[in-house]
């Protein structure tokens, strides 16, 4: 008889959980939840992605730095120029591209300052200097641009 009493105890507090839960729900109904569906931006290309390119440039660039400002300097720079301007950057975001291009063609008028005080055996003029503060100055901006995608070149 005492496993009935329980049984039937048990069975009545499940109907009236049921039942009070039931009594709730029709009381206070849920409020209604707008969904709000945002189209997010992905970008084109990853901090890896940037960072691997800025390293092929950099790794373009390594026969430029040995024996700086011997005869061949000049076919150097210009080799480099030509090798790095033809890496392809349209998968990148649109800042980051005008940086780079404004670095390349920093770099090619370097290119063409050398090859025409090759060609007229001028000694330096003090555009040098110029052209490089320019080419470090762009690649400052292609290098910062590029953090904020989340490339640790430097």
């Amino acid at each position: 008889m005492s496993n009935t009493r329980i049984i039937t105890a048990l069975i009545a507090f499940v109907a009236t959980f049921i039942f009070s839960a039931g009594l709730v729900r029709i009381i206070f109904p849920a409020p209604a939840t707008n969904y709000v569906y945002t189209e997010r931006s992905v970008l084109p290309a990853t901090g890896n992605e940037i960072e691997n390119f800025l390293l092929r440039d950099i790794s373009n660039g390594t026969a430029r730095i040995d024996n700086a400002y011997d005869s061949s300097y000049a076919d150097r720079v210009t080799e480099y120029w030509k090798a790095s301007s033809s890496m392809d950057a349209s998968r990148f975001p649109q800042d980051f591209q005008r940086a780079w291009n404004l670095h390349m063609q920093a770099w090619g008028n370097y290119a063409e300052y050398l090859q025409a005080k090759k060609v007229s055996n001028r000694k330096s003029c003090g555009m040098d200097n110029y052209y490089n503060a320019e080419i470090g100055r762009t690649w400052d901006d292609v290098t910062r641009i590029g953090g904020t995608y989340g490339s640790n070149v430097r």
